[in-house]
Protein backbone atom coordinates (compact mmCIF):
# COMPACT_ATOMS: atom_id res chain seq x y z
CA UNK A 1 0.00 0.00 0.00
CA UNK A 2 2.81 2.40 0.29
CA UNK A 3 3.92 2.09 -3.01
CA UNK A 4 1.27 0.88 -5.32
CA UNK A 5 -2.21 1.94 -5.47
CA UNK A 6 -4.49 -0.70 -4.54
CA UNK A 7 -7.85 -1.28 -6.46
CA UNK A 8 -11.24 0.42 -5.05
CA UNK A 9 -12.68 -2.78 -5.41
CA UNK A 10 -10.17 -4.57 -3.68
CA UNK A 11 -10.61 -2.12 -0.88
CA UNK A 12 -14.08 -2.98 -0.97
CA UNK A 13 -13.43 -6.43 -0.85
CA UNK A 14 -11.34 -6.30 2.43
CA UNK A 15 -14.03 -3.63 3.73
CA UNK A 16 -16.65 -5.83 3.47
CA UNK A 17 -14.37 -9.21 5.21
CA UNK A 18 -13.46 -6.66 8.37
CA UNK A 19 -17.13 -5.50 8.83
CA UNK A 20 -18.47 -9.54 8.55
CA UNK A 21 -15.66 -10.94 10.89
CA UNK A 22 -16.37 -7.78 13.50
CA UNK A 23 -20.34 -8.32 13.54
CA UNK A 24 -19.64 -12.06 13.88
CA UNK A 25 -21.10 -12.97 10.32
CA UNK A 26 -21.01 -17.05 10.00
CA UNK A 27 -21.29 -18.33 6.71
CA UNK A 28 -24.63 -17.04 4.74
CA UNK A 29 -26.03 -15.95 8.33
CA UNK A 30 -25.64 -12.08 8.77
CA UNK A 31 -25.85 -10.06 11.68
CA UNK A 32 -27.21 -6.44 12.05
CA UNK A 33 -24.91 -3.98 11.98
CA UNK A 34 -25.43 -2.04 14.41
CA UNK A 35 -23.22 1.26 13.65
CA UNK A 36 -22.31 2.70 10.22
CA UNK A 37 -18.88 1.88 8.94
CA UNK A 38 -18.10 5.90 8.96
CA UNK A 39 -19.10 5.77 12.13
CA UNK A 40 -16.52 2.93 13.23
CA UNK A 41 -13.87 4.51 11.07
CA UNK A 42 -13.74 7.82 13.49
CA UNK A 43 -10.77 7.73 15.99
CA UNK A 44 -11.20 6.54 19.00
CA UNK A 45 -11.33 10.10 20.68
CA UNK A 46 -13.87 10.97 18.30
CA UNK A 47 -16.48 8.35 19.27
CA UNK A 48 -15.26 5.63 16.87
CA UNK A 49 -13.39 2.46 17.14
CA UNK A 50 -10.00 3.18 14.53
CA UNK A 51 -10.90 1.19 11.89
CA UNK A 52 -8.94 2.42 9.05
CA UNK A 53 -10.67 3.60 5.85
CA UNK A 54 -7.93 1.84 3.13
CA UNK A 55 -8.83 4.08 0.55
CA UNK A 56 -7.62 7.15 2.17
CA UNK A 57 -4.46 5.09 4.26
CA UNK A 58 -3.68 4.24 0.80
CA UNK A 59 -3.30 7.27 -0.28
CA UNK A 60 -1.78 8.58 3.08
CA UNK A 61 0.86 6.17 2.43
CA UNK A 62 1.55 6.96 -1.31
CA UNK A 63 1.53 10.99 -0.56
CA UNK A 64 4.51 10.56 1.78
CA UNK A 65 6.19 8.92 -1.00
CA UNK A 66 5.36 11.87 -3.03
CA UNK A 67 7.12 13.90 -0.25
CA UNK A 68 9.99 12.31 -0.13
CA UNK A 69 10.40 12.68 -4.09
CA UNK A 70 10.04 16.05 -3.33
CA UNK A 71 12.69 16.49 -0.51
CA UNK A 72 14.49 12.81 -0.22
CA UNK A 73 16.30 14.14 -3.56
CA UNK A 74 19.58 11.66 -2.80
CA UNK A 75 17.74 8.13 -2.98
CA UNK A 76 18.16 6.05 -6.15
CA UNK A 77 14.51 6.32 -6.84
CA UNK A 78 14.92 9.65 -6.91
CA UNK A 79 17.07 9.70 -9.11
CA UNK A 80 15.26 7.15 -10.99
CA UNK A 81 11.70 8.97 -11.09
CA UNK A 82 13.30 11.72 -11.76
CA UNK A 83 14.65 11.12 -14.98
CA UNK A 84 11.80 9.41 -16.48
CA UNK A 85 9.05 11.35 -15.41
CA UNK A 86 10.05 14.89 -13.98
CA UNK A 87 13.11 16.14 -15.47
CA UNK A 88 12.82 19.42 -15.86
CA UNK A 89 10.79 20.22 -12.82
CA UNK A 90 9.57 19.06 -9.00
CA UNK A 91 7.10 16.45 -7.93
CA UNK A 92 4.37 18.52 -7.00
CA UNK A 93 4.92 20.35 -10.66
CA UNK A 94 4.96 17.12 -12.80
CA UNK A 95 2.33 15.35 -15.07
CA UNK A 96 1.20 11.73 -15.43
CA UNK A 97 3.35 11.38 -18.87
CA UNK A 98 2.82 9.52 -21.68
CA UNK A 99 2.92 5.02 -20.73
CA UNK A 100 3.81 5.82 -17.18
CA UNK A 101 4.46 2.62 -15.22
CA UNK A 102 1.97 1.47 -12.60
CA UNK A 103 4.24 2.63 -9.99
CA UNK A 104 4.44 6.28 -11.49
CA UNK A 105 0.39 6.29 -11.89
CA UNK A 106 -0.10 5.24 -8.19
CA UNK A 107 2.22 8.10 -6.53
CA UNK A 108 0.57 10.06 -8.75
CA UNK A 109 -2.49 9.53 -7.68
CA UNK A 110 -1.85 11.11 -4.23
CA UNK A 111 0.01 14.49 -5.68
CA UNK A 112 -3.14 16.50 -5.01
CA UNK A 113 -3.46 14.96 -1.41
CA UNK A 114 0.76 16.47 -1.27
CA UNK A 115 -0.31 20.07 -2.83
CA UNK A 116 -3.46 20.03 -0.41
CA UNK A 117 -1.15 19.91 2.25
CA UNK A 118 2.29 21.49 1.63
CA UNK A 119 3.03 25.24 3.52
CA UNK A 120 5.96 27.25 3.99
CA UNK A 121 7.64 27.86 7.07
CA UNK A 122 8.68 31.58 7.28
CA UNK A 123 12.43 32.05 7.94
CA UNK A 124 14.10 34.91 5.99
CA UNK A 125 10.84 35.01 3.81
CA UNK A 126 12.79 35.65 0.36
CA UNK A 127 11.03 32.70 -1.42
CA UNK A 128 7.28 32.91 0.10
CA UNK A 129 5.42 34.73 -2.35
CA UNK A 130 2.90 36.98 -0.35
CA UNK A 131 0.20 36.15 -2.80
CA UNK A 132 -0.37 32.76 -4.38
CA UNK A 133 1.78 30.57 -1.89
CA UNK A 134 -0.01 28.93 0.99
CA UNK A 135 2.13 30.63 4.23
CA UNK A 136 -0.68 32.04 6.54
CA UNK A 137 -1.30 30.18 10.00
CA UNK A 138 -5.19 29.78 11.29
CA UNK A 139 -6.80 29.62 8.20
CA UNK A 140 -8.27 26.79 6.33
CA UNK A 141 -6.57 27.53 2.58
CA UNK A 142 -3.40 28.97 4.39
CA UNK A 143 -3.14 31.55 1.46
CA UNK A 144 -3.66 35.65 2.17
CA UNK A 145 -7.28 36.48 1.35
CA UNK A 146 -6.45 40.34 1.78
CA UNK A 147 -6.81 42.59 -1.89
CA UNK A 148 -3.94 43.41 -3.45
CA UNK A 149 -4.17 46.98 -3.68
CA UNK A 150 -0.41 48.63 -4.99
CA UNK A 151 1.87 45.86 -4.39
CA UNK A 152 3.28 43.60 -6.80
CA UNK A 153 2.18 40.30 -7.54
CA UNK A 154 5.44 38.65 -6.64
CA UNK A 155 5.56 40.65 -3.92
CA UNK A 156 7.55 38.47 -0.76
CA UNK A 157 7.11 37.85 2.90
CA UNK A 158 10.39 38.69 3.59
CA UNK A 159 9.45 42.29 2.42
CA UNK A 160 7.48 42.61 5.36
CA UNK A 161 9.86 41.97 7.69
CA UNK A 162 12.29 44.50 8.99
CA UNK A 163 16.03 42.32 8.70
CA UNK A 164 17.79 44.23 11.21
CA UNK A 165 16.00 42.89 14.20
CA UNK A 166 14.22 39.92 12.72
CA UNK A 167 11.04 41.70 13.24
CA UNK A 168 7.43 42.23 11.78
CA UNK A 169 6.86 45.49 9.86
CA UNK A 170 3.77 46.13 11.93
CA UNK A 171 2.07 49.44 10.20
CA UNK A 172 2.51 47.87 6.65
CA UNK A 173 1.54 44.76 7.61
CA UNK A 174 -1.75 46.45 9.28
CA UNK A 175 -1.97 48.86 6.30
CA UNK A 176 -2.13 45.96 3.50
CA UNK A 177 -3.86 43.25 5.64
CA UNK A 178 -7.33 42.02 6.87
CA UNK A 179 -7.42 42.88 10.47
CA UNK A 180 -7.56 39.07 10.89
CA UNK A 181 -4.76 38.61 9.10
CA UNK A 182 -2.57 41.23 10.22
CA UNK A 183 -2.91 39.51 13.28
CA UNK A 184 -2.11 36.04 12.25
CA UNK A 185 1.15 37.23 10.53
CA UNK A 186 2.27 39.10 13.43
CA UNK A 187 1.53 35.95 15.48
CA UNK A 188 4.49 33.92 13.14
CA UNK A 189 7.32 33.80 15.22
CA UNK A 190 10.87 35.07 13.67
CA UNK A 191 14.43 33.57 14.29
CA UNK A 192 17.24 36.30 14.31
CA UNK A 193 19.23 34.07 12.45
CA UNK A 194 16.61 34.55 9.79
CA UNK A 195 16.92 31.05 8.21
CA UNK A 196 15.89 30.36 4.46
CA UNK A 197 12.13 29.51 3.98
CA UNK A 198 11.27 26.01 4.50
CA UNK A 199 8.06 23.93 2.92
CA UNK A 200 6.72 21.90 5.25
Amino acid sequence: MGCFKIPDSLCDDLKSMIRNFWWGQKSVEKKIPWVSWENMCEPKAGGGLGFKNLKCFNLALLAKQGWRLHFAQDSLAFRVLKAKYFLRCNFVQASLGKNPSYTWRSIMAAQDLVKEGIMWRVGNGRDVKVWGDRWLPGSSSHGVISPRLFLHRDTRVGELIDTEVMCWKSSVVDSIFLPHEAEAIKSIPLSVRAPPDKLV
